[in-house]
This record gives C-alpha cells, structure tokens and sequence, in this order.
C-alpha cells in the first residue's frame, strides 16, 4: 500500500485539530452550543486521526498502529452513536459494534503471538505484552459493545455514560499520541515529563470524574433524599 506524501501533514494536522477541538469540548460547559460543535469537531477530526493512522500503518507495515487506529476510530464511532441513538447509522453501530471490537481483539492477540514467535521476540519493535494490553482493551470494548446491543432501550444514564467515557478514552488516545509521539512542534522548554504528561493526565482525571458522576450521580442523588435529616432522623 503506497503512502501520498502529504498524508503525513495531514496526520499531524488532524490530530492538531482533534487536540484543540476536545480541549475546548472539555472545558466548555455540557449539553451548551459550544460544546456540541467542538464535540463534532472532535469526532470528526478524530475519525480523520484514526483513517489517517491506519493508512500510514499499512504503508509502513506498523501492525501495532494498525489495531491502535481501529481502537480509536471505534471508540469515536460508537461514542457519537450512544449520543445520536436515534438515527439508523447509529442503531447500527449499537447492534453490530461488538463484532468490530472483537475483530480488533483477536488480531491484536495474533499480533502478539507473531511478535513471540520472532526471532527477536518482538514486533515493531514491541514486545508480545504491548500487543496484548491493545487486545485486552479490545476485549473490554466487545463485552460493553454486547451489553449495550442487548439494551434495546437504553436509559439516558446508559447512553449518556458510554458517549462520555469513550470520547475521552479517544481524548486520552489523542493527547497520548501527541504530547509523547509528537512533541518535536513544542518548545524545548516545555519538552519534560511533567509538562507532557500533565495534559494526558487531565483528560483521564476528567474522564473518570465525569463517567462516575453521570453513572452514579442520580442513584446518590435518590439515596441522598431518602435519608432523613436534622430533627427527623431521631423520630
């Protein structure tokens, strides 16, 4: 598979886009007109990311990036799907995603017995375990894209939680890959641990707080207004 010669740009210039899209999605204040259209803007650079990835990594023969770009293309997918459940594309997501990210699974594994089974004992450079920890993120995708097709009604906090949590699991991807695969546009200044690794950092700490805040927010909200308070509780 041959390589154009700008795809390269406009990798890195999708992958710019994406960036400064999420950022902007994550501070901006939820459900607002601002973070709906940096949201899309988001998703769809990313998309061009994970298309664009995938096609570098076939023309350079880098398998590990082939199943990383899937990985990513698919959380973005399945993310706009849960928060567009309406439309036919994304009924159709929800019922057969969990094909895609078995697919990934197990190619990811066979990635990981090819790079065991070399000489070097590695591929790409990469040993069997990095193959491995992509297929067990896979795997972990394929038994919540299962769950989730059998829910042919999901509640809000069902479709809401899987659209947040996978944008910021494509948002992690996103700020992994450039703070540690393409920091060379920084300055040098910025070019330490604690800088690079701080922005990556964020996005999970958000990632985390705000998928347990909707997933659990109204069962505490139920369980807080059940308990009596002041005066009532010692009647």
């Amino acid at each position: 598979m041959s390589e154009p010669d700008p795809l390269g740009t406009v990798h890195f210039g999708v992958g710019c886009v994406a960036v400064l899209a999420g950022l902007a999605a994550l501070l901006s204040r939820k459900g607002q007109v601002w973070h709906r259209a940096s949201g899309t803007i988001f998703a769809i650079a990313m998309l061009g990311l994970a298309l664009s990835g995938l096609w570098l990594s076939l023309a350079r023969d880098i398998l590990f990036t082939v199943f990383l770009s899937g990985i990513a293309g698919h959380a973005v997918l399945t993310s706009w799907a849960a928060a567009r459940r309406q439309a036919l594309l994304s009924i159709f997501l929800a019922r057969w995603s969990g094909l895609v990210s078995g697919g990934l699974c197990l190619g990811a594994v066979a990635g990981g017995l090819l790079a065991a089974s070399s000489p070097e004992g590695t591929l790409n450079d990469l040993p069997p375990e990095a193959f491995y920890l992509l297929a067990g993120v896979s795997f972990g995708l394929c038994v919540l894209d299962l769950f989730y097709a059998r829910n042919t009604s999901p509640q809000r906090v069902s479709w809401l939680s899987r659209h947040l949590w996978r944008m910021g699991f494509a948002f992690f991807l996103a700020t992994g890959i450039f703070f540690f695969g393409n920091n060379h546009v920084l300055p040098e200044v910025l070019r330490t641990p604690w800088v690079l690794s701080t922005p990556v950092l964020a996005v999970v700490v958000w990632t985390v707080f705000y998928a347990l805040r909707t997933r659990f927010g109204p069962w505490l909200s139920t369980l807080r207004a059940s308990v009596p308070v002041g005066n009532d509780a010692g009647r």
